[in-house]
């Protein structure tokens, strides 16, 4: 197939429209399948940027920031952040998801990594979808299973494959059995272009085998 440089640049500007058109969006409910209540903030500024103050239900308070582009990432990578802080006046679980639209990056790895405290227990799933609809649920990247260590942690890695822009989705569930526990937490999707990921690959070896030279001298 042969392309000019009109439509090459053509191609190039609708994939830069369809990315500024991205639109971050947060929620938090009381239930699984964001039926009941819900508080909603979204990023009408475009900046990258929303957060969630608020106390929902039992809960004495439930702090959500989420970050994405263009305030995280750039031209190589692609990447979505969700941070939350959450306090309960009782029994209880609290449901947040994080979810942004026009991603780039179609034949690339990943890399889902998530950290914090609790006193209850909390559970994490990260999503891409190729309707690039918000929320959407498509492909499952990454599964945390139900954690209760007072401090947990964990990564994962893999490819994804896509024929078009995407969306990417975090959800988080945090559950309590008592007044006044706290969960804490920080969950971050990362993916790179190919080339960004070999760059990145090559410069830790040349570190590695500068590191190997200097020990051998």
């Amino acid at each position: 197939m042969k392309f000019t440089k009109k439509a090459l640049l053509a191609s190039v500007l609708t994939m830069f429209a369809a990315n500024a058109n991205a639109l971050l969006i947060a929620e938090i409910s009381d239930t699984a399948d964001f039926s009941g209540t819900v508080v909603q903030a979204i990023d009408t500024d475009g900046d990258g940027f929303l957060s969630i103050n608020s106390g929902l239900g039992t809960w004495v308070a439930n702090v959500v920031t989420g970050l994405s582009s263009p305030l995280l990432g750039g031209n190589g990578i692609d990447e979505m952040d969700l941070n939350s802080v959450n306090v309960s006046g009782g029994t209880g679980t609290i449901y947040i998801r994080l979810s942004d639209t026009g991603f780039s990056k179609l034949d690339a790895s990943y890399t889902t990594s998530f950290g914090g405290t609790t006193n209850g227990s909390v559970s994490f799933q990260s999503y891409v979808d190729s309707s690039n609809t918000h929320f959407g649920t498509g492909t499952l990247l990454s599964d945390s299973g139900d954690v209760s260590t007072a401090a947990y942690s964990g990564i994962s890695y893999g490819d994804i494959s896509m024929n078009n822009l995407y969306s990417m989705t975090i959800y988080a569930a945090i559950s309590h059995t008592e007044g006044f526990q706290v969960s804490s937490f920080d969950y971050n999707i990362k993916v790179p272009e190919p080339a960004t990921a070999a760059l990145l690959a090559l410069g830790l070896g040349f570190l590695g085998f500068g590191a190997a030279r200097r020990k051998k001298t």
